[in-house]
């Protein structure tokens, strides 16, 4: 393998080491062999240049990624054969074997100083994470505890990886705690929530009778849907045991399941059972849309049944657990397990994270998981919706609250750009994500639903858990590249220009 010519690529310089953070906009040379022997040949090749000389040996292959376009390594560093926090290569190399991106986390050489050394025990360590935590302390559960090293100020600190859940409020915490000294390094709340109501069907009433104003009595509360808004459905897959489980998805978390012998789930929406039926249809249909699209086999994002709790809080608000790998959804106001939009919102979270683990930890990247799953939603009902709701989410949701005709919770047609990008630190980030969202859109209006859906999702495995837009950008346009050799290029550029999101490439 020849080294790149330092005119074929560009550099994104880490501010941290002074060590590039990503090189990207090539397409080097064709490798042979498997992946993982053409990235370990471009590590060895560009050691120098990526800053890597005397811990190449330390980078261990942790997970080999395979996507539409592409197979995406990720190496992770090791210190004393533990893993370094947020310390990794990605190499990300096209099918017909050319490598085209390589994003680089590695901490030098220079800069692993040890600090201190591993003190505490790991009880100890989670007392003093779940102290950090505001309100009771027994509302607190922790679920794993694991050692590893936290660069921070150049310097490599002990540490214990704690994560913390917690039903009330409900909260999900990844916290770093200073072996040494017991500090706290980092702590993230690392909850995907929405908050909404919803009603659902295929996907609401206001849809199936695309019809709003029928659906309100005179006091401004939702009427119970008439027959007409309810549509008749298989559901596929179901183990036959009586009980909503199946090889995709389970609703086997939600209080005193519904049990049927024959099979026959039929209710409506104010009888036990509506919920459950209505999560396990819409999320089993979206991951077998998944799986058309070619994410089945070795390919496959979801390998076990994912679990749903179709009633799990009485609050207004509905998220997915990363920690846990579970959606749950709650029965305030409209139940939101009712409405089909807000399903496959907070799926699009639960989509993100079996790609990418723990998405979403940035503000940036916050915003682009509500925007994604608000994408998500619209994309995949937009064929059965009228021209006039298609962009408009949530509409039976909002129904009770939302003064506009017709009503809506969020839209994915605004003319939002990223300078109007809110970065106080009490943000809210679904209103950052309707900028994601509007982008999204436009590609989706640009180049249909399969083109679209396909590059959105197949971006993901170059991403992380504290992405940015621009490296959102550029990962769509990479995956163009890959699947569709770059022929959407020129007006995906154009989109993410009008948008104000770049350089991308």
């Amino acid at each position: 393998m020849e080294p790149l010519n330092e005119r074929s690529y560009r550099v994104v310089p880490g501010t941290t080491y002074g060590t590039p953070k990503e090189i990207w906009g090539f397409r080097a040379r064709a490798g042979r062999g498997a992946p993982a022997d053409i990235a370990r040949r471009f590590l060895r090749v560009h050691t120098d240049l990526l800053g890597l000389a005397g811990i190449r040996s330390h980078l261990t292959l942790q997970r080999v990624v395979p996507s539409l376009g592409a197979t995406h390594l990720i190496f992770q560093q090791r210190h004393r054969q533990l893993p370094i926090y947020r310390a990794y290569v990605t190499v990300h190399v096209s099918h017909d074997r050319h490598i085209y991106l390589v994003k680089n986390r590695a901490v030098p050489k220079d800069f692993q100083k040890e600090r201190g050394r591993f003190r505490l025990s790991k009880s100890a360590a989670a007392r003093r994470a779940r102290r950090t935590l505001k309100g009771p302390e027994g509302t607190a559960r922790v679920v794993a505890v694991d050692r590893r090293w936290f660069p921070a100020d150049e310097i490599l600190h002990p540490a214990y990886r704690v994560r913390v859940h917690r039903e009330r409020p409900r909260e999900e915490w990844i916290i770093y705690v200073n072996a040494h000294s017991g500090g706290i390094l980092s702590q993230y709340d690392n909850l995907a929530t929405a908050r909404g109501r919803a009603a659902v069907f295929d996907p609401n009433p206001v849809v199936a009778l695309n019809d709003w104003r029928s659906l309100r009595s005179p006091t401004g509360r939702p009427r119970r849907p008439p027959q007409a808004a309810y549509a008749s459905v298989s559901l596929t897959d179901l183990k036959g045991n009586g009980r909503l489980e199946g090889r995709r998805v389970t609703t086997c978390l939600t209080p005193r399941p519904v049990k049927r012998a024959d099979e026959q789930f039929v209710f409506s929406s104010a009888e036990p059972g509506f919920l459950e039926t209505m999560t396990y249809f819409h999320v089993d249909r979206a991951i077998r849309y998944l799986e058309s699209l070619g994410y089945r086999g070795a390919r496959a994002i979801f390998s076990t049944p994912l679990p749903i709790n179709a009633a799990g809080t009485r609050q207004d608000n509905s998220w997915y657990s990363p920690g846990l790998r579970q959606l749950t959804f709650g029965t305030g106001g409209v139940d939101d397990a009712e409405d089909a939009e807000i399903v496959l919102h907070e799926f699009g979270h639960a989509l993100q994270d079996a790609i990418c683990p723990d998405f979403g930890q940035s503000a940036q990247a916050a915003a682009m998981g509500e925007g994604f799953g608000d994408y998500f939603a619209a994309s995949f009902f937009a064929a059965v919706k009228p021209s006039r709701l298609r962009p408009l989410l949530m509409s039976w949701d909002s129904i009770a609250d939302s003064t506009d005709e017709p009503p809506y919770l969020r839209r994915v047609d605004t003319a939002l750009t990223f300078e109007s990008f809110d970065h106080s630190d009490d943000a809210d980030e679904h209103e950052n994500g309707q900028i994601w969202s509007a982008t999204l859109w436009d590609i989706w209006n640009a180049l249909g639903r399969e083109v679209a859906d396909r590059l959105v999702i197949d971006s993901h495995f170059q991403l992380d858990g504290f992405t940015t837009f621009a490296r959102g950008a550029r990962a769509i346009i990479d995956a163009d590249r890959n699947l569709f050799r770059g022929r959407h290029v020129v007006r995906l550029r154009d989109i993410f220009t009008r948008r104000g999101i770049g350089p991308v490439g």
